[in-house]
Formats: structure tokens, sequence, C-alpha cells
């Protein structure tokens, strides 16, 4: 019944993000309490986080011989983050500043982005997949030897009881993912059929939405807080995990071929939304409001595309 299947959907995402959370946070205190610097926790750990969703449902898809929703989880998230994500922080804000650190990433991303549609364009293989995690591997080993990033690391402080909590509260986090993402694949797998829908739409749109939630709260949050610069640098951090490993951990499972309509809208759509958004950046140094408009403007033209022309 489709009440049930939006039902158990409803309750993976809850326990999905709720788990995603739980591991982040207790992560994070163990990390700092092994003396790792705050701004390299920032940098792994709020990526690894909003984009936990994303891993933990695209593995257990190919896991469960679905690829069509773990690639266009992927691929969808990337839209949704720029289109949806950042276009409402812009428009809240009415405007973000942008930063030389930041268009730097900026760059990373188009070139991740760049690389990544090369890889796709004739289907993905456990190579390449493996080549992608080894990428992102280097680039956050060369984040941490950057002099910025090495400032702040606090002493090493481990006290062995709030070491172990910390560690059951991880390991009961990452069961909370794994249990939200099967509940995920599953009733979307239902609802594809019961609909007759592509799997891939299905990963494109309602998956890819709900694993964007961590990014959205995140953004939006720091938006209203005028913390403007984690609204942008998690959207791009989170960008380049969601190709990177992600995708890179999907394929390295199995090989993935990607069906012609995804090749034909929506990686175009990923590469244009990531392109605006750098210019943007280049040209303005801020995303403005109507840059905003024209972002979300972009992401609703593409759902409705997807569900009723494409």
């Amino acid at each position: 019944m489709i009440v049930t299947d939006v039902l158990f959907f409803a309750v993976g995402l809850v326990v999905l993000l709720k788990g995603a959370s739980l591991f982040t946070e207790n992560a994070s205190k163990i990390a700092k309490s092994l003396g790792v610097s705050e701004i390299v926790i920032g940098l792994t750990l709020v990526a690894f986080t909003t984009s936990l969703p994303e891993l933990a449902v695209s593995v257990l898809s190919v896991f469960r011989e679905v690829p069509g929703i773990a690639i266009g989880n992927v691929i969808g998230s990337n839209i949704a983050n720029v289109g949806l994500v950042l276009g409402l922080a812009a428009i809240i804000t009415k405007g973000i500043p942008v930063q030389k650190s930041e268009l730097k990433q900026g760059y990373i991303m188009l070139l991740v982005t760049a690389v990544a549609i090369i890889f796709i364009a004739d289907g993905l293989s456990p190579l390449k997949g493996f080549i992608l995690i080894a990428g992102l591997i280097g680039y956050v080993y060369y984040l941490s030897k950057e002099k910025s990033f090495r400032e702040g690391v606090v002493e090493k402080i481990i006290e062995r009881e709030n070491f172990t909590k910390g560690t059951i509260l991880c390991l009961i986090g990452g069961a909370g993912v794994l249990v939200g993402a099967e509940l995920i694949v599953n009733a979307s797998m239902n609802i594809a059929t019961l609909f007759s829908i592509p799997e891939t739409v299905i990963g494109l749109t309602l998956v890819a939405v709900g694993t964007s939630l961590p990014e959205l709260a995140t953004s939006l949050t720091a938006a209203i807080k005028k913390l403007e610069g984690i609204a942008l640098g998690n959207i791009i951090g989170s960008n380049i995990f969601n190709l990177m490993m992600v995708m890179g951990a999907s394929a390295a499972i199995e090989a993935i071929k990607i069906e012609q309509s995804l090749l034909i809208y929506s990686v175009p759509m990923m590469a244009l939304l990531s392109l605006m958004l750098v210019l943007f950046m280049k040209v303005e140094n801020r995303i403005g409001k109507i840059d905003g408009i024209a972002l979300l403007s972009l992401y609703v033209f593409f759902i409705y595309m997807k569900f009723f022309l494409v």
C-alpha cells in the first residue's frame, strides 16, 4: 500500500537523520579528545555528516541491485544542494558574501564535477570508484597540510569513560543510519514499482531531497544566524564528498551502467548549476538574492521536467 510505503519512507528518513546526527556529534568529541585540529574536524566531519545519508542510501542501493537509485541520489543531491538549499539560503540572507578560500574550494568542486562527468559518460567501474575515493583521501590530506588548517590543534585529553561512551553512541548512530537507509531504499523501490516510475527518477527527486535534509537544515540555520560562510562552505564540501566518496564507494562495489536520460538531462543540469554557482562567486564576490532566485527557479524547473516531461 502506498500509505504504508510513505510511512516507512518517513520513519526511515527520521531514523537515518537522527542516526547521522548522533554519529557525528560523538565522532567529533572523540576526534577532539585525540588532538585533531578543530578546522580539520569541521572540513571533514561536517562534509561527511551531511553526506552520510547519501552514502548509506547509495551504497545500500547497489547491494540491493537498484543502482539507478544510487547514482540518481548522488546527482540529485548535488542539484538539490545548489538549486534548492543554496538558492533558499541566498534568498533568506539577501546575499551570501564569498571569501577567496571559498572561491578556491568552488574551483575544486568544478574540477571534481568535470572528472565525475567524464567517468559517468561511459559507465562507472570499480576502478573509477577507487580513483574517486583515492582523490578524496588526497584532498583531505592536502587540507590537513595547509597552514591555516593546522592551527587550533587541541591538546590530547583522553578520558576513558567519555571515550568509551562516545564510541558506543557512534556505533548506535551508525546502526541508525543503516536501518534508516534500509527502510528508505525498500520504500523507494515499492513506490517506483507502484507508480511505474523509473528508479533513477525516484533517486533524483524523492530520495535526493530526503538525504539532502542535513544540508538544508545546516545551511538555512547558518543563513538565519548570519553565518553565511558556513551555508556556502557546507554545500561546496558536501558536493565534493558526494561525487568522490558516495559515487566512488557505490562504483567500487559494482559497475554501474548509466541511463541515457541521466546523461541527456540530469548530468548537464548538475554541471550547469555548479558552473552558475562558481560564476556568481567569481564575478560578484557574493551569491545575491537574485542569484538565489535563479538557482531555485532552475531547481523547480528540473523537478517539473523529471516528473511531467522527461
